[in-house]
Formats: structure tokens, sequence, C-alpha cells
């Protein structure tokens, strides 16, 4: 596939593949480009499009490409290479609308059960609807009073009591219009002001855990800044006040030029430099810095960093509370554009988590039996461990310990007998349900490879330049890759090409649909290749 196929045709020769200002007919046949050529060239525009970026490419990166480092490398990046827990800030801010909605509705319930003589949900709809109605009026105090937005940094407890202080007065004037009996107002008047007390305690101690949480760095997000630039300096200063984006190290190509450290925040080498740096999976997106006048260094740093699956902004480098536009957003309240990548969505990866831990837990206890009658014959068959560990990659390029069943002889041999067998039907995976419980691994995802792993004497990056893109989701046991019959290694540079382009084919379409579909042909397929083998 020439690198022409990359580039978006005109309007009007897109579908005609000709270049602009000829016919097709004014072509000669070596110059027509075949429909191959057109169909990857549509593969990769459509897919470069929903990994948010400008242009993907199966080939070989060029040297061209390359950002040229003209200084050496004369300092180092920190040794940072685990991070702690890490809670996105969003799913935070629904802890305390959750446990409202749990307090309104005990509210509502006990003020039933003492006004009414019976439960909520026992109680005639009508009936039920008015002690609810009294008690969301807690609830709606809490909304009217924004005590749901919250500030970490600074607890600000006055909103939630002024919140609650009305909802109860709205609640108890309510109970007095639409309570049946006496004995029903006389119970919302006595549940509704107590509701409003535990629900402020409630509030006052998720707010202290979470600012206690907040000061630990759970909810930042970890970046790596490019560029030692006034606009690096401010974004920096405005992370520090507000806690929201914790920032690892700063890279800069011109690093003999540049201070120590900005802010506290050392400067620790070139873009080449944190690309082999072993902390740069521990951060969650890249942020490049530069002048805005910089626009040919800016080029070649984003066309270097788009060799990491990180998710790579451009500081826009003006502050924002509500910015829109597209591949706008912000970052720490400042304007960044995305250039590679788009943000995770949190209810897809919440999904995949719930699917995972449910349907690999079932699995887990089904097969439980089975993988401890192989765990028998490997100890029987060949001295040695059952499990077969090793460092694979994993999301965003971290790494983790796979489980396999041993398959091979201790010492570089063969198969043994019966790990021929599994490795045939694919058996010897079974024990990643164990990296899917940890959350390293999801049901289904590409398939992940060895730290370090080559293909033909060379890196993987080094034969297919989007490879690291297969990293933008947790690897899984089963693929789109594998059901399309790309199992086993990757020997050949074609392979892997083939490879990388179904793993990237699947995550830009990835689905529970497809998900189920991929699980549900793995079992089939295993069974077929494992026959003809």
């Amino acid at each position: 596939m020439s690198k022409t196929a990359l580039r978006r045709p005109s309007a009007d020769n897109a579908a005609r593949g000709a270049p602009r200002g000829r016919s097709r007919a004014a072509l000669s046949l070596a110059e027509r480009p075949n429909d191959t050529e057109v169909r990857e060239a549509a593969w990769l525009q459509r897919t470069a499009a929903a990994f948010g970026l400008y242009g993907l490419n199966l080939e070989p990166p060029r040297e061209s490409d390359r950002l040229v480092v003209s200084k050496p490398i004369i300092r180092k990046f920190p040794s940072t290479t685990r991070r702690g827990a890490h809670v996105p800030r969003r799913v935070a801010a629904l802890v305390l609308p959750v446990l409202d909605w749990g307090l309104v509705f005990a509210a509502a319930d006990l003020a039933a059960r003492w006004g009414a003589g019976g439960s909520l949900l026992e109680l005639p709809l009508a009936l039920a609807a008015v002690f609810f109605a009294c008690a969301l009026a807690l609830k709606a105090g809490l909304w009217l009073t924004e005590s749901y937005v919250p500030k970490f940094a600074h607890f600000r407890p006055e909103r939630s009591i002024g919140g609650l202080a009305l909802g109860a007065i709205a609640g108890l004037t309510l109970s007095m219009l639409l309570a049946p009996d006496a004995q029903s107002a006389g119970a919302l008047s006595a549940v509704l002001p107590f509701a409003a007390l535990v629900m402020a305690g409630v509030h006052a101690a998720t707010m202290l855990w979470l600012s206690a949480a907040h000061r630990r760095g759970v909810f930042s997000e970890t970046c790596i800044v490019i560029g030692a630039t006034e606009a690096a300096q401010r974004f920096i200063e405005r992370a520090q006040r507000s806690g929201a984006v914790r920032v690892l190290a700063l890279a800069d190509d011109r690093v003999g030029r540049a201070p120590a450290s900005v802010n506290g925040i050392p400067v620790a080498g070139s873009v080449r430099a944190m690309l082999d740096w072993d902390g740069l999976p521990v951060a969650d997106r890249i942020v490049v810095a530069l002048p805005a006048h910089a626009t040919k260094r800016t080029r070649a740093v984003i066309e270097t960093l788009k060799q990491t699956p990180h998710r790579i902004d451009l500081l826009l480098d003006f502050e924002t509370e509500h910015m829109q536009g597209l591949g706008v957003d912000t970052l720490n309240g400042v304007a960044v554009a995305c250039v590679s990548g788009r943000p995770r969505c949190l209810r897809r990866a919440l999904l995949q988590r719930i699917v995972d831990l449910a349907l690999g837990s079932i699995l887990l206890a089904a097969l439980a039996l089975p993988m401890l009658a192989i765990a028998a014959a490997i100890r029987l068959d060949k001295p040695g461990p059952v499990l077969f560990r090793q460092r694979r990659l994993g999301f965003n390029n971290r790494t983790f310990t796979l489980l396999k069943f041993r398959s091979l002889e201790i010492g570089g041999g063969g198969p043994t007998r019966i790990g021929a067998f599994l490795r045939r039907f694919g058996l010897d995976e079974l024990p990643q349900l164990l990296n899917v419980i940890a959350g390293d691994m999801s049901l289904v995802g590409p398939r992940p490879h060895a730290a370090g792993m080559q293909t033909g004497a060379r890196k993987p990056e080094a034969v297919v330049a989007a490879y690291a893109h297969r990293h933008r989701v947790k690897p899984g046991i089963t693929g789109w890759a594998q059901v399309n019959g790309a199992r086993g290694g990757v020997k050949t540079p074609a392979a892997l090409r083939r490879r990388v382009k179904l793993d990237l084919d699947y995550i830009a379409r990835a689905s529970l649909w497809l998900d189920l579909q991929i699980m549900a042909r793995t079992p089939m397929i295993m069974w077929r290749d494992g026959k003809r083998r």
C-alpha cells in the first residue's frame, strides 16, 4: 500500500481515485489505482476518524516523519513506573447523587410505614407517590442550591445545609397539601427534618472523604507536557492550584536551553527519551505546549507522538470553562485541541467491566473443575510449574503478568504431550480469566503481545507505524483478529500488518453486541482450527 493511498482525495475525484485536474480516461493503466488501494484508503480514513487521528499509517514509519534531536540527552526522567488508585472525576461526582437517591427512598418508605402502615412498595400507587414526592423535595432543594457541583479542593458545607433546609420546608408544605390524613402528615413532618439531618451528615462525611482523596491525587489525570514554555508554566501553575491534573514531567528537545524544572516539575529530557521512559504508560495523556509560531516543530513532535496510544492534546493557552467546537476540549480549565485519540467512553468502559466481571466469574466457576484436571495433567506429564507467566503489553502500553497453562518443556524445549493438545484447542489460555477478574484484560480485545516482541528482528513500531494504537483498549482473551483467522504468532511483517489492521478495525467498531458475537464465534472457531491441526 503506497503512501499516496493515505492522502484524502478531493471531493470530485475521491470516488474515482483520479488526480486533480485529470480525467480517469487520461490516466495510463499503470497510474490507475486498483480497487484494493481505493478500499485501503477508504478504510484508513474511516478508522482515522474513529480514532480522532489526523492520518493513519500501516506502513513502516519514514525517516522524514521522525523528530530530529539535535542535542544529546543530558537529563533523566523520574522513576515513576506505577500509579496509585485512580477514579475519574465524573465517576466521583456521582457518589453523592446516588447516596441521596437511596436516602430519599428510605425516608419515604419510613414515613409510609409510620403514617400508612405499610411499605412504600405495598401502598396504592397514588398514596405511595405522595410520600415519595414529599421526600423528593429534599433532593430538589439540593439541586436548586447546586450542591451537586463538587469542588473537591474547597469543601463548602453551607450549600448542602441550605439546600436540605429548603427541601425540608418544601416537603413539609407538600405534606400539608397532599397527605390524605393527619397521621400521614404527622409522619412526614417527623421524618423529613430527621432525614435532612442524616443527609447533611452524609454529605459532610462524603465530601471530607472526597477532599482527602483529591489531595492524594485519586481524581487527578496524569499528563506529560511537551515544551518548557511560558504556556506550560501557566498550565502547571493552574494544575497545582486546582489539583485536576498531575504533571509528571516535561520533555523538551532543546533541553540545553530549558531550565532544570518548571514550578518544581523536572524538565527531564527529549521527546525521544520520553518515548523510551518506563513511566510513560502511567500518563493518561500528553499535552503539547510549544509556541504558536513554532508550527514546523509542533508538527514534527505530533508526528513522533503518534507512535504512542496516548491521547495527545495541543494546548491552546487560554482559560475557559465552557469551550465548544470540533476537536476542542477543556483540561484543567484550559482549552486544548485533540490531535490524536479521543477520551474513553466511561459508559462503554463501565459496561465492559461489568460484563467482564459477571461473565468472567461465571466462566471461571463453570471451568474450575476442567482447569484443575488440566493442572493435574500438566503436573503428571512433565516436571515444572503448572502456570506460565510472561510480561505482556496492555492498555496504554502498561505491562502486566499474563497467565497461561505451561505447554512447553522447561529449558526451551518443544511442547509437552499435554501442552500440544492444549495449544491446539487454545485451552492453555483459560487461566487468563484470572487476568480478566483482576482488570488487566477483558474477555474481548486485541491479543496482548509480549513486551519486547520483535518481528523479523525488528520492533513492531518499525514495521507498522500505527502499532501502538492497538493498545488504546484492554487486551482480550479472544478478539476480532482471532475469529478472522489471525491466530498465533506474528512472524512476518505481512502477518503483523494484518493483525494490527484487524485490531484497529475492532477498536473503531467496539460495542457490546460485537463483543457478544466474537465470544459466540470463538468456541466454534477454536474447535474447527484444532481439528485441522
